[in-house]
């Protein structure tokens, strides 16, 4: 195992046997539920606005709750300049050295806007903003992955509640040691699945 996401860490840090079963032995049979399958419908709607696709006809086939939440997010101040917006639904990899040993960091930014030498990294949220985001590996993961992608300092991510309407800044930190706290988690890790 070479290629950590920010929730596969999540479920290293709380239980090694589960990120074992889960990412190595792939013993994960979960299904998505409807909350998370309405949240990728909305994603997917959101990275098509800001991509400058016409939504018009996709959104007039989805369930009319899921129309009313997409139409009122959209109206948010965020979207106003839509123009700023430089990404959205980007995948990253980052390569990282520890220990002599070769990882990768790997996710999705939802979308990237752009104000001047500003990067904010926007991650929509079906529902609830994570409770303590400065420590949460999503936090640390993504600033660390856009410090390096972008070669600046000037990042934050912005957890957006999509059916609250609800948002939450983390910017980056010169003293947060964002590396530290990815490799301590990756450290519980036994060797032999290092490869």
């Amino acid at each position: 195992m070479n290629t950590f996401s920010a929730n596969s860490l999540k479920v290293l840090d709380e239980n090694v046997e589960n990120f074992i079963n889960r990412y190595i032995l792939q013993l994960d049979f979960l299904n998505k539920n409807e909350s998370a399958k309405r949240g990728e419908r909305l994603h997917a709607m959101i990275s098509y606005y800001i991509k400058g696709f016409d939504i018009t006809k996709i959104k007039s086939n989805m369930p009319k709750i899921e129309q009313e939440l997409l139409e009122k997010v959209l109206r948010d101040e965020i979207f106003k300049n839509k123009e700023k917006f430089i990404k959205s639904e980007e995948n990253f990899l980052v390569k990282c050295t520890h220990k002599g040993y070769n990882f990768y960091l790997t996710g999705r930014f939802d979308a990237i806007f752009q104000d001047k030498d500003n990067y904010i990294i926007y991650d929509w949220k079906s529902k609830n903003i994570p409770k303590s985001p400065e420590c949460d590996l999503q936090s640390i993961v993504y600033l660390y992955c856009g410090s390096k992608i972008f070669k600046t300092q000037n990042i934050s991510i912005c957890y957006y509640s999509l059916e609250k309407t609800e948002f939450l800044t983390v910017n980056f930190s010169k003293e947060n040691n964002y590396f530290e706290s990815i490799t301590k988690v990756i450290d519980k890790l036994p060797k032999k699945y290092l490869t």
